[in-house]
């Protein structure tokens, strides 16, 4: 929901959940993430099995932007609900094709979005009376002749009154507020509120990547521990007056609801207190449910392999540990097996996706719900689910703690997590860790090299990352695949797993992380990316697709890897040894 979606010509955006039909909607079960996430249940969207036809149950779309041109004759024309016919909309003057005009407006704080006000636009540099009083709505969006180039090439013209301006001052810094527009201060789905929003509006191009800014957690569905532990907070995000509390954590009846609260449940006032003042930032629930969710996960991961010859799973949790390196092996083989703990194959997974709303323009505005309909009623989150495979590293604890502990690896990171903590990007991270660092890399490298043999398409590889510190160590990396079909498990991933195909894509991964095309500008870098968050790591070398990685393709750097001569790397000497074990197989 929010988001623009350009189809055929045209431009929709969703509206939000309280428009949903609940009883086409199908639940989709994952206790364990509801439980973290404080909710009553998950439900995917409406979805039509057999052909769709006008009576068919799904989501409420709005044209967005309302304002459309012709590309014929340029008259502009802004759709109403009542101009809808279900067919593209034509020209009235021509019947030419009406295509969505290129800019929105967006609330720079509480992320509401709106129409550029054309007409004013049009009527703002006025050279006579008669064009300061009109506000006709038949305009005409032309090119200049001249040559000019950009933006100021572009002019929306009034017919009535032939005033009209250019483009080239739109997008710069409240350009909106310059000509006496406000915030709408609703989406464009809602009507718009009494007395406007006083949030400083920008505009963008419709296809910009800030228009929408996706908040989400992701789970897999693992079997439910025997002895269920309580999540108290989650309770309390799950009561029925929680809500109430933190719209108004300061009102006059927040004091007597989170005793209400503290008395339904049977916990402290204080708990209550703490759990309004995580609501007050949807960030830090949704980050300390995902470090929740990853535990869990690890575990059920650790239990396969500590126990290889039982049983473990559940009918979309299949897994299975398999050795990495096979008795016989070489001196080498042997080396990286004294690296990496175990492995694991997950023949089947189950991911569940979970959409918890959007922001709009920069990732410190407000997050804008993805249920903007009236308080009160149950609490549930939109859902995805999709099948598919993976493969998991864990790495040794022993090894991977003493590494972490160098001072030249501490050194290079801290300036990292000095730029993470001043970045409005980063700060929907978590801290930046030699061992987070280097996992994370070691997750990109290694789905690059397995796009190449598994089967699979490099954008269908996802990533998820195990690097919780002591006391609760975790270390290792899933690399899997899911899809709403049945692409997600056709084996090839789970094949490229098993000894000795994935000892080989781990050393040709590495060897390939020791150079890049760019270097030495990007070995040498000291920060790449947005904010400069990453070190050395470019799309030559370790970038992926922005849908297969969790952090947005930040906190990477190769030579935590392979090293540098003078930070060392946790895979340096393999590397090493392979080259020796490679250039004397050649001598002889």
């Amino acid at each position: 929901m929010g988001a623009i979606i350009d189809i055929q010509g045209e431009s929709l955006m969703a509206a939000d959940i309280s428009t949903w039909p609940l009883k086409f909607t199908r639940r989709i079960a994952s206790k364990r993430l509801e439980l973290a996430l404080g909710v009553s249940e998950l439900r995917s969207p409406p979805s039509v099995a057999s052909r769709p036809s006008k009576n068919s149950p799904g989501i409420d779309y709005k044209r967005f932007p309302g304002w459309l041109f012709c590309q014929d004759c340029r008259r502009m024309k802004r759709m109403t609900r009542r101009d809808e016919t279900g067919s593209p909309p034509k020209c009235g003057h021509c019947s030419g094709a009406l295509v969505p005009m290129r800019f929105i407006a967006v609330g720079t704080v509480h992320g509401h979005a709106m129409d550029v006000p054309w007409v004013r636009w049009a009527h703002s540099e006025p050279e006579n009376e008669e064009q300061s009083r009109c506000r006709s709505e038949d305009l005409l969006f032309q090119t200049k002749s001249g040559g000019s180039e950009g933006l100021s090439s572009l002019v929306v013209r009034c017919v009535g009154c032939s005033a009209g301006r250019d483009l080239g001052d739109l997008t710069s810094r409240e350009s909106l507020k310059r000509i006496g527009y406000r915030c709408t201060g609703a989406q464009p789905w809602q009507s718009p509120s009494t007395g406007g929003c006083d949030e400083r509006v920008e505009v963008l191009q419709r296809g910009a990547t800030n228009v929408t800014i996706s908040e989400t957690s992701t789970a897999l569905d693992i079997p439910e521990p025997t002895v269920p532990v309580r999540d108290e907070e989650a309770d309390v995000r799950r009561h029925k007056n929680f809500e109430d509390v933190t719209s108004s954590p300061s009102g006059p009846r927040a004091a007597v609801l989170v005793e209400m609260i503290a008395e339904d449940l049977g916990v402290s006032e204080d708990l209550v207190w703490h759990v309004v003042r995580l609501g007050a930032e949807d960030s830090d629930v949704v980050r300390a449910a995902r470090e929740g969710l990853l535990a869990d996960e690890w575990e059920a991961f650790r239990q396969a392999l500590d126990y290889p010859y039982e049983a473990v799973g559940s009918p979309d949790f299949v897994v299975s540990a398999t050795p990495f390196v096979t008795e016989g092996a070489g001196a080498t083989a042997r080396f990286a097996g004294e690296l990496v703990d175990g492995v694991v194959l997950a023949h089947r997974l189950r991911e569940v996706r979970v959409l918890h709303g959007f922001r709009r323009y920069s990732v410190d505005a407000d997050l804008v719900d993805v249920d903007l309909g009236p308080r009160g009623r149950t609490r549930w989150l939109p859902a995805v689910e999709s099948f598919g495979e993976g493969v998991l590293i864990a790495i040794d604890e022993a090894k991977l703690g003493a590494w972490e502990q160098h001072e030249e690896v501490v050194k290079r990171i801290r300036g990292m997590e000095r730029r993470r903590r001043n970045s409005l990007l980063g700060s929907r991270l978590e801290e930046a860790t030699p061992r987070l660092v280097m996992l994370h890399t070691l997750a990109h490298v290694l789905m690059r090299q397995l796009a190449f043999s598994s089967g699979y398409s490099a954008a269908s590889l996802r990533e998820r990352v195990y690097a919780q510190a002591a006391p609760n160590a975790q270390a290792g990396v899933l690399v899997y695949t899911a899809a709403g079909d049945s692409e997600g498990t056709l084996g090839g991933l789970v094949r490229q797993g098993e000894s000795p195909r994935l000892l080989r894509s781990l050393f040709s991964a590495l060897e390939s992380s020791d150079w890049c095309s760019s270097d030495p500008l990007c070995r040498e870098s000291r920060g790449q990316g947005p904010d400069a968050l990453n070190l050395a790591a470019c799309h030559g070398c370790s970038l992926v697709s922005e849908t297969s990685c969790e952090r947005s393709n930040l906190l990477l750097d190769r030579v935590l890897l392979v090293g540098n001569g003078l930070v060392p790397g946790f895979f340096e000497e393999l590397v090493e040894t392979v080259r020796q074990e490679a250039g004397s197989k050649v001598t002889a």
